[in-house]
């Protein structure tokens, strides 16, 4: 009896403590629970989407026995990201083939790529013909380093003038690259499109290439062009095509299925298999193999042709991968070669909330191009680099053109007492310190502050069409009560 006594008084000597209540409108039973009324808006799927131009949603009034202060409103857009728009290629001259673009702070932006044109030489003014070729030629005696072949470094702080730095892999095909650490992980396949492989440099200015730990991960499907992503836990987790379902020959060297596998220091504990497929597009599985040639199989499969499952009917593609992970949402870009092949490649893009789960498809950008993108946020956008001559920009997955209000009933008739002011709202990003692939976000919120209690609550949002026509498409919305 004393031990409970004495737990009682310590219990009653804590201070109290008082649980916070949330609305939250979510689900689609959610959104067709809290519908007052909608103007040119579509319930669906969990969303809450525009069918014109200008459109509007007003919710009931929710109500309470006992009088709430409202803390928070936010307001999430759905993660399909489709506000990209094309743009002139912004990457350094003298690059040659499959890029890879790696943000690792604000102001500090390295880029990767082979490296065409001979060395990048900074001639004084005023040189003559001959004056030049003696300066280049005592240039390279000097500089042995930076004429070598292979993937070659940039660096700009402002992504508009970049600074040869040098090679950092000897392989001609890097396809992905991440940094922790004060250190830069440049991965690379060896052969072409096969068994990544994994250099590590703590400097890419001093010429000298990082310690090689060759493969890191062997693939016995023999796809690769991976993407590697560092999450907050510090897990690197790697998305590569795997090609056991396809003749990757036939399609553009893609694949309908991406595998996951991951390593506690993007070293060691790659294992095929250890995790459910990243995107799973596969068709109808016949039963048959099939066989097909890979300029590399003598280097990696003792001189036998690939063998594949063969697939009916004729199946998308998609390939060389990159990552990034942009509040709770994962996005994936990658090259798709469409199973129709009078359609020309274009890019691919993904999405998810769980690493776990699949990605689902977010659509598609451009045409007409083999893309090969990197994906990275810098000077407070985000760029999708590709391997020709356009890029494509973005101010994030938040589509502007959203107003929203908050009302509260303060007596509990079911009837909004006082408005807050329509408020513009939108999301804003940061980069997360330390994380080159993650980008933190400001969400879009509604100012309550001056509401008083009430035991009733209601919100209102309206939305207006970009001028490319892209909507803004509301998830959830968050109400948090004190």
């Amino acid at each position: 009896m004393k031990r409970i006594l004495l737990a009682l008084s310590l219990f009653a000597a804590l201070p109290s403590v008082v649980l916070a209540e949330s609305w939250v409108v979510e689900s689609q039973d959610d959104w067709s629970a809290a519908k007052g009324g909608a103007e040119n808006v579509e319930l669906a799927d969990g969303f809450a989407e525009p069918t014109t131009d200008q459109a509007s949603f007003q919710s009931v009034v929710k109500t309470f026995p006992k009088k709430r202060k409202l803390g928070s409103v936010v307001f999430e857009q759905s993660p399909v990201w489709d506000n990209w728009e094309q743009i002139d290629d912004i990457t350094p001259s003298g690059a040659g083939n499959a890029y890879v673009f790696l943000p690792v702070a604000p102001g500090d932006y390295y880029f990767f790529a082979t490296h065409r044109g001979g060395p990048a030489i900074e001639y004084p003014e005023g040189l003559s013909g001959k004056e030049r070729r003696a300066f280049k030629q005592e240039w390279e005696k000097n500089n042995p380093n930076k004429s070598a072949k292979g993937y070659h470094a940039w660096h700009s702080t402002d992504l508009k003038d970049w600074k040869h730095l040098g090679p950092v892999c000897w392989s001609n095909w890097m396809t992905t690259a991440e940094y922790a650490d004060g250190k830069f992980y440049l991965y690379y396949d060896e052969p072409n499109d096969q068994n990544p492989h994994l250099i590590v440099d703590d400097d890419l200015t001093d010429g000298v290439q990082g310690k090689d730990y060759r493969e890191v991960f062997a693939d016995p499907s023999h796809g690769s062009d991976a993407g590697i992503f560092r999450d907050e836990d510090g897990t690197f987790h790697m998305i590569y095509e795997d090609w056991s379902p396809i003749n990757a020959r036939e399609n553009a060297w893609d694949s309908p299925l991406a595998g996951r596998v991951s390593s506690p220091d993007g070293i060691e504990g790659f294992t095929y298999g250890e995790h459910p497929p990243a995107v799973d597009h596969r068709t109808r599985p016949t039963g048959k193999k099939g066989t097909y040639q890979h300029s590399s199989m003598k280097v990696s499969n003792n001189g036998e042709e690939l063998e594949y499952e063969i697939h009916e009917p004729k199946q998308d593609a998609y390939g060389d991968w990159t990552v990034i992970k942009v509040g709770r949402h994962y996005h994936l870009f990658c090259d798709y070669d469409p199973a129709d092949h009078d359609k020309s490649m274009r890019m691919g893009r993904f999405h998810t909330d769980d690493l776990n789960k699949e990605f689902k498809w977010s659509g598609e950008i451009g045409e007409g191009f083999h893309p090969d993108p990197s994906v990275g946020f810098a000077e407070g956008k985000f760029y999708a680099i590709m391997q020709k001559e356009t890029d494509f920009v973005s101010p994030g997955p938040w589509v502007d053109g959203v107003e929203a209000r908050v009302g509260v009933d303060q007596d509990g008739d079911g009837t909004v007492d006082q408005w807050t002011d329509w408020q513009k709202i939108s999301e804003s990003y940061t980069q997360k310190p330390g994380f080159a692939r993650i980008v933190d976000v400001a969400p879009a919120a509604v100012d309550a502050s001056d509401l008083p209690k009430g035991k009733g609550f209601a919100f209102e949002f309206r939305t207006q069409s970009l001028d490319s026509g892209v909507q803004p498409i509301m998830d959830r919305v968050t109400l948090e009560f004190e």
